[in-house]
């Protein structure tokens, strides 16, 4: 079970969260660790997008999206920035292809981006779009000239779709916060009034131990419909996840479960019941038209650069956990796009 919970914690790809990235002195071994992943649309004298990204299922999803409508117009590069030498990388890849357009996929590729800014030292930059990045919902913070794509589905949505799956009242919903979580959470409770949700927090430390995170998940339990899990990656440690959350959520009393990446919706482990979250490759095909819209912009953002929502999602559900602890709705599953038993 140990090694499950392990491989289980790795897949997720919407938990790279704060994790830093920083560059390398070494020279060679930037040599070395630098890789093109792919090219789509390299005909001579087209413009340039480079797109900066860790290799997973999710991110080759949305290089699909992206390449089938960006890749008529520009040449497409996606780079590998999976490593030290991430900001090393970022740079060779500007200084080599002078994008006019920069796609960010993930929380450490932004980052890494944020500080190949600060050591370049330019005074203008091309505008970049940021997807699949947790918590993205205003401007992207630490860069200069970018704007992006919510990978986070507003709870509202979620909820009204987990509505349509269980025969139980959905009308209370508890989440565990951390302190620097507490804006994102209260712009997604405002958004959830409008739907008669009334959504209670529990806060924690910043480095909560098992302990304060299990009485919070049992306090809510008690007092709510069902419980959202937020991507938030001090919350989703290996640790955490095999003391508080697995013993938590499989004790009575049985609520639902939400959750924002697939991979947390595993029935060997009854972690996750419900997961809504961006359908990928059309996630690739909202980023390119958006980048076709700065394009016809002359290459500059709006003002407000606003951060857009996904437009296409899936539902996950764990069949397993779904029946054994919830009354199901005739027809339900009709709605659910990926039925895990």
């Amino acid at each position: 079970m140990a090694l499950k919970r392990r491989d289980f914690l790795l897949a997720l790809p919407a938990l790279s969260g704060v994790v830093a990235c920083a560059g390398s002195s070494n020279e060679r071994t930037l040599a070395q660790n630098y890789h093109e992943i792919g090219a789509v649309g390299a005909r001579p004298g087209v413009r340039s997008i480079v797109v900066f990204m860790p290799e997973t299922k999710q991110t080759k999803e949305v290089w699909t999206g992206l390449g089938d409508e960006l890749g008529k117009e520009f040449k497409l590069v996606a780079v590998r920035v999976e490593s030290a030498d991430a900001v090393a990388s970022i740079a060779r890849a500007i200084a080599q292809h002078q994008p006019v357009g920069i796609v960010l996929m993930n929380n450490p590729t932004v980052v890494a981006y944020g500080s190949y800014q600060r050591s370049a030292g330019l005074s203008h930059y091309p505008p970049a779009v940021v997807v699949m990045s947790s918590f993205l919902d205003r401007r992207p913070a630490g860069i200069s000239n970018a704007t992006g794509i919510s990978y986070e589905v507003p709870l509202i949505t979620v909820v009204t779709n987990l509505r349509k799956l269980v025969e139980t009242p959905v009308e209370r919903i508890g989440v565990v916060r951390r302190a620097p979580l507490h804006g994102f959470v209260e712009r997604q409770i405002a958004l959830a009034k409008r739907e008669q949700i009334s959504v209670v927090e529990a806060g924690v430390s910043a480095e909560p131990n098992a302990s304060e995170l299990k009485r919070a998940l049992r306090d809510l339990k008690q007092r709510c419909d069902a419980i959202w899990i937020l991507n938030d990656d001090r919350l989703l440690t290996e640790r955490l996840i095999a003391d508080a959350w697995l013993p938590g959520l499989n004790e009575r009393p049985w609520v639902p479960a939400i959750v924002g990446a697939a991979s947390l919706v595993a029935p060997e482990l009854s972690f996750g019941t419900f997961a809504v979250l961006p359908d990928h490759t059309a996630l690739g095909t909202q980023t390119a038209n958006l980048l076709f819209d700065i394009a016809a912009d002359d290459w500059t953002l709006a003002a407000t650069g606003d951060v857009q929502l996904p437009l296409s999602i899936t539902t996950s559900v764990d069949l397993v956990q779904a029946r054994e602890r919830f009354a199901l709705k005739k027809d339900a599953l009709e709605q659910i796009d990926h039925i895990l038993e």
